[in-house]
């Protein structure tokens, strides 16, 4: 490849060896041509009256001698230089690189896998734009390659050598994760700080080179857009996409029935996010099979929905939401898959369907430990009124004591939730635990002095373990200050401590409050009955989208290693298995979870226990799949738009085409107009 620089634009020549080798083949050809002597034979005529006219041949005919004027072998070398010229391949740089350090975000989150009229992806889009940029950047000037979803992805560091940018850029993949692009800059500064620094150059050196420019090749679909302040550089958007029509579910929710083991109440929110009206069926399977009965498919119609940035539309129609909810009603006998399907096609597959993994049906068991009549009272009426019949019951001493067959097995707790009052323990088992006036025997959790004559001040009213409870008569004599780690979750609390307490680590969630249950109100009055229900449908249930057998894409798994475990065999979305050791460990860590779909985990204990996860996109971000109009980032940062179908470098042979026609057709006439004199 070599440029020529023409009227100030360059131009480069992909191909000129091509055109040189056939143009040193062809115009000394066309040139022979004109020197050849023509072979006459001799005829006898009847008049000398075109005599000149033939001494003129055969003068042109003679080899070895000055070309003469002739406008047609003019006429045939431009049209030869035109041919020639449209086979060098050249291109016209309308659009360098500047001269500077380049860094190329490239967006590969489940928005980009959207496929456009041209039955390409938006990331095969932006990699093939990524790498006509890379193409024209200027000799001088080093780039490197930044993939981002849910994190950040190094690619390539900084180099200026052109084929290992275009392979770094060519080997990136879709994910189904959303579009984080916090880490990606912060990635971007460090290595570009990194590059200066390396180069020893003084801070007025420094200066004048100024920061990497970044270009983001993305749909603009960026979920921490708004939490983004860009502190250096400049940031360029190269636009993808053009399709807007999409449905998604962006909800999705299998609860049990804990009076009816075996009954699951399964809920997705289906919402439309183009700008026409659809209709769609919507269906639930078990194992990929349609259940039987008329309530296994159901009929949606959803109206056009109006852009995300846009208020209300006076002309669109009224009275057709754009999302719907849907039930379904489930009866199973055993594990499964249970899998939620939209049956159309759209700009975007993988927001189709959701899955959840469910259990085969049994009765809550749950565990209290206590020694105080009164409380067990309390508890009593509170598990008969959620009609969970299988309670059994423990004091401190004996739950301390007891054999670890009666507490575990397989590495998990014997019961779906373990109550504990005014007792602390380090005796806890993979599961879910209750404390009232009491913290787990964990690091970062302990319990200190008495705080008297405070009152609550909030609580969030918002949270699964809180809502609908309205705590505003709800009096608390006294409670104990808890230490708690930075992870906890405050639900509750007072002046200057926290009160009620959601937390969790690999394997167990901890519902911890600092009072002891005699010393409130709280166990006479409603709010008590409603907190308590949420604490088993959320915890014991494991029926909510929180629950551990439903993840989001990109999100890291910590799964409990079963006594006697060697190995593990994951297997992901697609049949791709992964054998990885767990010798030793008391959990496996696995992060590889950016595809949306199942992910099984089988261990090789001597109960092969399998454990069973499903990701599911379930993000409006990533649904609404119609590319921005702009982009703003935290303080109204300006970020300049720029249309990556626009081609970079722009193909001339098509010109070069069609000037050697119009030149053909003009000498085609000079020819035809000399033989007719």
């Amino acid at each position: 490849m070599t440029t020529v620089a023409l009227f100030g634009v360059p131009f480069k020549f992909l191909t000129w060896q091509t055109g040189l080798l056939l143009g040193a083949i062809a115009v000394p050809s066309l040139l022979l041509l004109y020197f050849l002597k023509l072979r006459r034979q001799e005829r006898t005529v009847s008049s000398t009256l075109l005599w000149q006219k033939a001494i003129h041949d055969l003068q042109v005919n003679a080899p070895f001698q000055k070309l003469r004027k002739n406008l047609l072998l003019l006429l045939q070398l431009l049209i030869l230089a035109a041919v020639l010229f449209g086979l060098s391949t050249p291109v016209a740089n309308l659009l360098q690189g500047p001269k500077e350090n380049i860094v190329l975000l490239i967006d590969r989150s489940a928005s980009m896998k959207v496929v456009e009229a041209d039955g390409r992806s938006r990331l095969e889009h932006a990699k093939e734009a990524a790498e006509g940029f890379v193409d024209n950047l200027p000799d001088e000037s080093r780039a490197m390659v930044i993939s981002f979803a849910d994190r950040a992805g190094l690619e390539c560091r900084f180099t200026n050598n052109r084929h290992r940018l275009i392979s770094a850029i060519q080997g990136i993949e879709a994910t189904d994760a959303v579009s984080n692009i916090g880490e990606s800059l912060q990635l971007a500064v460090a290595y570009s700080s990194q590059l200066i620094e390396d180069a020893g150059l003084t801070t007025p050196q420094a200066a004048s080179i100024g920061s990497a420019g970044l270009q983001l090749y993305s749909d603009g679909r960026i979920t921490d857009a708004d939490q983004i302040v860009l502190m250096r550089g400049t940031l360029n958007l190269h636009k993808l996409g053009k399709a807007s029509d999409n449905v998604g579910i962006v909800a999705f929710d299998v609860r049990p029935n804990l009076e009816r083991p075996g009954e699951l109440s399964v809920f997705a929110q289906i919402e439309n996010f183009g700008p026409d009206p659809i209709k769609t069926d919507v269906s639930i399977r078990l194992d990929g099979r349609l259940l039987e009965g008329s309530g296994a498919i159901k009929e949606l119609s959803l109206g056009g929905a109006r852009p995300a940035d846009e208020g209300p539309d006076p002309s669109r129609p009224t009275g057709l939401s754009s999302a719907e909810n849907v039930i379904f009603k489930l009866i199973h006998d055993s594990a499964g898959i249970v899998e939620v399907r939209i049956h159309r096609k759209d700009a975007l597959a993988a927001d189709n369907v959701a899955r959840a993994p469910i259990d085969a049906p049994r009765r809550l068991r749950v565990l209290v430990v206590t020694k105080r009549s009164r409380v067990k009272w309390i508890l009593q009426r509170a598990l008969s009124a959620l009609t969970v019949d299988d309670v059994e019951w423990m004091s401190p001493d004996e739950y301390e004591n007891a054999p670890d067959e009666k507490i575990s097995s397989e590495g998990r707790s014997n019961f779906d939730l373990v109550i504990f009052d005014a007792h602390s323990t380090d005796r806890l088992a993979p599961g879910n635990y209750l404390f009232f006036g009491a913290v787990p025997k964990v690091d970062g959790f302990g319990m200190g002095e008495m705080i008297e004559d405070q009152r609550m001040v909030n609580w969030l009213d918002d949270h699964p373990l809180i809502r609908p409870a309205e705590l505003h008569n709800v009096m608390i004599f006294k409670w104990r200050r808890m230490t708690l780690p930075n992870h906890a979750e405050i639900l509750v609390e007072g002046e200057d401590s926290a009160i009620i307490v959601f937390a969790s680590d690999p394997g167990h969630r901890y519902l911890m409050t600092a009072f002891d249950l005699l010393e409130s109100d709280i166990a006479l009055k409603v709010p008590f009955m409603i907190i308590f229900q949420n604490a088993v449908r959320y915890m014991a249930g494991g029926g909510l989208t929180e629950s551990r057998g439903i993840l989001s894409p990109g999100q890291t798994l910590t799964i409990p290693v079963p006594p006697g475990a060697n190995e593990v065999r994951i297997t992901a979305p697609g049949g791709v298995e992964e054998t990885i050791s767990v010798m030793g460990s008391h959990s496996v860590t696995y992060a590889k979870t950016q595809q949306a779909g199942i992910y099984r985990f089988e261990f090789d204990d001597a109960h092969d226990t399998t454990d069973v996860f499903a990701a599911n996109i379930l993000n409006p971000t990533e649904s609404r799949v119609a590319p921005v109009e702009k982009l703003v980032l935290t303080a109204g940062t300006p970020i300049e738009i720029i249309d990556a179908d626009t081609q970079v470098n722009e193909p001339l042979w098509p010109y070069a085409a069609a000037v050697a026609l119009l030149i053909l057709l003009f000498e085609w006439w000079v020819y035809n107009k000399r033989m007719m004199i």
